[in-house]
């Protein structure tokens, strides 16, 4: 029987909660829980806490460097809001100005799902579209554990992770908006990728076992 995370899964307790209680209590729940992650292309693992009206999961990027997969194209936007607290290590989140060009520029590529995305021979489709865009990032915020922040739907941005140190953040996602997700993608690629995401045991990725 599946072990119920030990602390109310809502904003207002997130943001307020002690951030080493929040990070023991997630710790200690994936060794007795013994949850699987997904491997996110951006080389972090996702753990799945509660998926419906709201996603919680919790994003572990481990020490040392990380594995990309599908294409490393890193700025990218989401169609839901994004509320994410940092439980440990830094992030720095840069936020980007988007703008169309004729020419030059970068590619611009749309992301879908052939089904659940938290299934792990679900495909991830990456389609080339004929959108050409130059990106300046527009803020940039270094975050540390404690910290709290959050990105708007469609909203472009890229988060850069040391990769000196574990970081793992516990995010919300919500309020879905119509629209593709969209990457800024890098000339060379084909004009479809599709892959899965590889299943990993959360608590031997993290080191726990």
């Amino acid at each position: 029987m599946p072990v119920k995370i030990p602390f109310p899964l809502t904003l207002d307790y997130v943001r307020s909660a002690p951030t080493s209680a929040l990070f023991a209590s997630l710790q200690s729940w994936v060794k007795v829980s013994d949850p699987t992650c997904l491997l996110h292309p951006h080389g972090f693992a996702v753990v799945l806490l509660r998926s419906g009206f709201e996603d919680w999961r919790l994003h572990w990027w481990p020490k040392g460097p990380r594995t990309l997969t599908g294409m490393p194209g890193m700025i990218h936007t989401h169609d839901k809001i994004i509320e994410s607290r940092i439980l440990t290590g830094q992030i720095e989140n840069v936020l980007y100005d988007v703008s169309a060009v004729p020419t030059g520029g970068q590619s611009v590529y749309e992301v879908a799902y052939a089904g659940n995305k938290y299934i792990r021979n679900t495909a991830n489709v990456l389609q080339k579209t004929a959108e050409r865009v130059q990106a300046s990032a527009s803020n940039i915020q270094t975050l540390k554990a404690g910290d709290c922040y959050r990105i708007e739907n469609h909203v472009y941005h890229e988060a850069i992770v040391p990769d000196d140190a574990v970081t793992a953040t516990i995010v919300c996602m919500h309020s879905p908006s119509p629209g593709p997700i969209k990457v800024i993608g890098l000339d060379g690629y084909p004009e479809h990728l599709e892959f899965q995401r590889i299943e990993r045991r959360a608590a031997e990725y993290m080191g726990f076992v």
